[in-house]
C-alpha cells in the first residue's frame, strides 16, 4: 500500500506570521529597522526630502515604501541596491541627484517589485539595471525622465543569463531624453547586450509610453531572444524607433507608433513577428528591414498592421544579404507620404494586403489596390467604415506565431489592436489592426495620463466588481470601494456547506484560492462554485480519522486517480495548508500538529490523465 506523508508546516508558518511596520526618517533608522525586520515586514519612510541616502536592502521579503506614494524624495548621492529576493520597493522619487557613474536602482534579487518610482533629472549611469542573476523582476508605474548627463549608458537595462529572466516592464513612462540620436547609447530600454544575443530573455514590455526620447536611435533596443513588446505607445520621438537589434523571435504587437520617426527597425535575427500595430505620421520609414551581413534577416512575419500617412516600408533589397522568407499578410497600407514601399527583394510573400496609394515597387498578387475606406474618430485615429472592403477579407496561409514557454500573449491573433476578440476563422477577420465595430473608438491603450506613477499623472482610481454567484461569496483584501492602479488585491472564494469552489471567471482565471493579482483597470471577477460532497463520518467508501484530530489526519480515499490535490481551509475561507500533484493509492496522511484549535474543511480533488478534474470532495474536521 502506497502512503503519501505530507507536511504543510512551512506554508502554515508563512500564513500565521505577524507583520511589523517600521517607520524611519533617516538612513541610520533604516539600517536599524532592517536589522530587526523579518520577511513580510514593512519599512516605511516618512514624508520628506532626504539627501545622500544609499539604501542597501539586504534582507529578503521586505516591503520598503514611502509613507504615501510620491511623498518621499531622495537627492544628492542617493541610490538603492537590491541583492535579495521578494522585495517590494515603492513610492519614492529620485530627483536632481548626482551619483556620477553609479546606477540609481540596481536589482540582483529575484521576484522583486519596483513600482510607483519616479527617477528624473539625475546625473548617473543607468536609472535602473536588472542584473543577470535576477529572475521575474517587475517594474511598474515608474517614470524615467531627462537624465542630465549624455554618457553612453541606457536608461533601463535588463541583462540576460543562460536561463530566461521572465521580467516585466509595464505601465511605465519614458520621457524627454536629449541627445543626437544615432548610436549615442541613451536607449530608454535595452534587453541584453550584443554578447547575449544567443540567449533567450522572455521579458515583457507592455502598456508603456515613450515620448521625446531622442538620446539614441533606438527607443527599445532588443538584443536577446524571445521578448514581447505589446500595447505600448511611441509618440513624437524625432530620432528613434523600436529596434530588433540582435537575437531571434522578437514579438511586436498591439503598439501605436505615432508622429516623427518612431517605427520598427529589424536589423538582425530570424523568426520575428510584427502584428496588430498602428503606424501613423512617421516621417522616416514605418518599418525597416535591413540588409546586414552579420546576422542576415530571415523568416520575418508582418501581419494585420495598419500603416497610414507615413514614409515607406523599406524591404532591404539593396546589398548582398537581403532578408529571406518575408511574409506580409492582411495589412492595410494607405495614404503614404511618398511611396508605400521601397527597395523590394522580389521574394516577399504577399497575402491579403490592401496597398492603396503610390506603391513604390512592382505590384504583386496579394497587394490589393483598393481604398480601405477609413474615417477619423473623435481622437483623430482612423478606423474602418461599415462599407470597408477590409471587413471579413483576411486570408489564411501565413506562418503561425510561436508561444514561448512560461509566457502568455496573443499568439493566435485572437484579439485586435484594442484587445477585442477576432473571429476564430481567419477568413472572417478584418484586414488591418482593428476589427470593425461601430461602437469602438480606436486610441492608444498606453497614454501620458495612465502610465507612470499615479502621483504624477493624477490617474483615477479603479474598481474591482465581484459578480454574485450561487454557492458562496468572495472577499477582497484590502476591502475598498476603489484602488490605485497597480494595487495588489487578494480575492478569496468562500463556499457554503453544499458547494465547493471550482474556478475563477471574468477578468481573472484559474483555480487558485485565494487568488492574488494586480489591478490596472476596472475589473469584474466571479467565483464559480459547484455542488460537492460533504462528509465528516468514516464510512466504507470515504472518510477521515481521527476526528477530532491532534497531530495527524488520515484520509481514506478509495478512488483510483492519476493524482490528487488537497487544501485545508479555515472557517473564514483562508487556505492554511495545501499540496498539489499528490500520488495516492489508498490513504493520505496530513500533518496537522501546527494548526490552531478550531473547525476546518479539507477539500480534495482527484484528476484523470491530462489534468482533467474527475471529482472533488470536502470533509469537515475539528483540530484539538
Amino acid at each position: 500500500m502506497k502512503i503519501a506523508f505530507l507536511s504543510g508546516l512551512m506554508m502554515l508558518g508563512q500564513l500565521l506570521l505577524a507583520q511589523t511596520r517600521y517607520d524611519v526618517a533617516s538612513l541610520e533608522a533604516f539600517k536599524t529597522a532592517q536589522e530587526q525586520a523579518t520577511a513580510g515586514d514593512s519599512i516605511v519612510w516618512q514624508s520628506g526630502t532626504y539627501s545622500d541616502v544609499f539604501m542597501d536592502i539586504t534582507k529578503a521579503g521586505l516591503v520598503v515604501t514611502a509613507e504615501a506614494y510620491g511623498s518621499v524624495t531622495f537627492n544628492g548621492d542617493s541610490k538603492v541596491e537590491i541583492p535579495v529576493d521578494d522585495v517590494t520597493f515603492s513610492g519614492f522619487q529620485y530627483v536632481g541627484g548626482d551619483i556620477g557613474t553609479d546606477h540609481v536602482v540596481r536589482v540582483w534579487g529575484s521576484d522583486v517589485l519596483v513600482t510607483q518610482v519616479n527617477i528624473q533629472d539625475y546625473t548617473s549611469y543607468k536609472y535602473l539595471i536588472i542584473d543577470e542573476d535576477s529572475k521575474r523582476t517587475i517594474v511598474s508605474y515608474c517614470n524615467f525622465e531627462n537624465r542630465i548627463n549624455l554618457d553612453d549608458q541606457n536608461i533601463l537595462s535588463i541583462l540576460v543569463d543562460t536561463e530566461p529572466g521572465y521580467h516585466k516592464v509595464q505601465y511605465c513612462s519614458f520621457k524627454n531624453f536629449n541627445g543626437t540620436g544615432n548610436d549615442m547609447g541613451i536607449e530608454p530600454v535595452r534587453i541584453g547586450v550584443s554578447s547575449q544575443a544567443h540567449l533567450d530573455s522572455r521579458s515583457l514590455v507592455e502598456y508603456c509610453y515613450f515620448t521625446h526620447c531622442d538620446g539614441d536611435g533606438e527607443l527599445i533596443s532588443n538584443k536577446a531572444g524571445q521578448n514581447v513588446f505589446r500595447y505600448n505607445t511611441f509618440e513624437n520621438n524625432t530620432k528613434a524607433e523600436l529596434v530588433l537589434r540582435h537575437g531571434d523571435e522578437g514579438i511586436v504587437y498591439g503598439n501605436f507608433f505615432l508622429n516623427n520617426m518612431g517605427g520598427v527597425r529589424v536589423r538582425e535575427g530570424s523568426g520575428h513577428f510584427i502584428y496588430n500595430n498602428y503606424f501613423s505620421g512617421l516621417s522616416k520609414r514605418a518599418i525597416y528591414l535591413q540588409n546586414e551581413s552579420s546576422d542576415p534577416l530571415s523568416d520575418i512575419h508582418i501581419y494585420f498592421n495598419t500603416v497610414l500617412n507615413s514614409q515607406e516600408v523599406r524591404l532591404g533589397g539593396s546589398g548582398s544579404n537581403p532578408p529571406q522568407n518575408v511574409t506580409f499578410a492582411n495589412n492595410i497600407f494607405s495614404d503614404p507620404q511618398d511611396g508605400l514601399f521601397d527597395d523590394a527583394t522580389g521574394t516577399e510573400t504577399w497575402l491579403g494586403n490592401i496597398a492603396f496609394g503610390d506603391l513604390g515597387v512592382t505590384r504583386k498578387s496579394g497587394m490589393a489596390n483598393t481604398d480601405p475606406q477609413l474615417e477619423a474618430n473623435e481622437h483623430g485615429f482612423m478606423q474602418l467604415k461599415s462599407s470597408s472592403p477590409a471587413i471579413d477579407a483576411a486570408e489564411n496561409g501565413y506562418p503561425v506565431v510561436p508561444l514561448f514557454e512560461g509566457m502568455d500573449y496573443d499568439h493566435e491573433i485572437l484579439l485586435d489592436l484594442m484587445k477585442r476578440s477576432r473571429p476564430q476563422e481567419v477568413a472572417s477577420r478584418d484586414v488591418g489592426a482593428v476589427e470593425y465595430d461601430a461602437e469602438v473608438v480606436v486610441r492608444p491603450l498606453a497614454r501620458a495620463e495612465n502610465s507612470g506613477p499615479v502621483y504624477l499623472t493624477n490617474a483615477g482610481q479603479v474598481t474591482v466588481t465581484v459578480v454574485a454567484a450561487t454557492g458562496g461569496e468572495v472577499e477582497l483584501e484590502p476591502t475598498q470601494e476603489s484602488y490605485l492602479p497597480g494595487t495588489q488585491v487578494t480575492a478569496r472564494a468562500i463556499s457554503d456547506a453544499e458547494h465547493l469552489f471550482s474556478h475563477w471567471e471574468g477578468d481573472v482565471s484559474g483555480t487558485e484560492n485565494p487568488l492574488t493579482f494586480f489591478v490596472h483597470a476596472d475589473m469584474e471577477i466571479k467565483a464559480v462554485f459547484e455542488v460537492g460532497t460533504l462528509s465528516s463520518d468514516l464510512s466504507e467508501n470515504w472518510g477521515i480519522y481521527p476526528n477530532p484530530v491532534v497531530d495527524q489526519l488520515t484520509v481514506h480515499a478509495p478512488v483510483q486517480a492519476s493524482f490528487w490535490s488537497w487544501e485545508v481551509i479555515s472557517m473564514d475561507g483562508k487556505t492554511v495548508l495545501k499540496q498539489d500533484s499528490v500520488q495516492v493509492n489508498d490513504k493520505l496522511h496530513i500533518e496537522t500538529k501546527a494548526l490552531p484549535r478550531g473547525m476546518y474543511f479539507l477539500h480534495l480533488r482527484h484528476y484523470e490523465p491530462y489534468d482533467q478534474l474527475a471529482g472533488q470532495h470536502r470533509f469537515k474536521f475539528m483540530k484539538e
